[in-house]
């Protein structure tokens, strides 16, 4: 009895040392995940044309057995994704003055509470809900909508009058 606890006491110690998880699952690293974003976008976090914020480090993400997938989604989104481990990341990016100016300029066709219709077109199936926004905007434009007051927004595009989609959805 003695010589297992001493077994199970080593076998816990040598974990810790390693540092793998002892239920043996792989995790991806952000650092390596924020490092892979800014060989992709060719700017520094903080930078124009870079990204706003890091990703948050509290994410717990199943290491992805292929290479993980940036989507870039005009010059305000880039979307990192694992196919295999079904999970993706949005990350805002800064966007010049001249950027700015440019889309205030855009005419609006979203308002801020209005009700708008979330479109899912994938494989001949049609999925629609009513969702409302939560910010203005134009067409392309990324915004956060819910479905209800309380419920958790969700990042979509807009692709016409009263019209959005998930950005992974979009056809550019």
């Amino acid at each position: 009895m003695a010589f297992l606890k001493t077994v199970i006491g080593v076998g816990s110690a040598l974990a810790m040392l390693i540092g793998t998880p002892v239920y043996g699952k792989a995790l991806e690293s952000v650092s390596t995940l924020e490092q892979q974003l800014a060989q992709f976008l060719g700017k520094e976090k903080g930078k124009v044309g870079g990204p706003r914020g890091g990703i948050d480090p509290r994410l717990r993400l199943k290491k992805c057995q292929e290479p993980v997938v940036f989507d870039r989604r005009g010059k305000d989104l880039v979307i990192i994704r694992c196919i295999s481990q079904n999970w993706r990341i949005p990350v805002p990016l800064i966007r010049s003055e001249t950027d700015r100016r440019n889309t205030s300029r855009k005419p609006l066709i979203v308002k801020r509470g209005e009700p708008v219709l979330l479109v899912i077109e994938k494989n001949g199936f049609l999925i629609s809900r009513q969702m409302q926004a939560d910010r203005n905007g134009g067409v392309g434009d990324i915004i956060p909508v819910r479905a209800a007051r309380r419920s958790s927004p969700i990042l979509a595009e807009i692709t016409g009058e009263g019209r959005v989609s998930l950005p992974s959805q979009s056809n550019r």
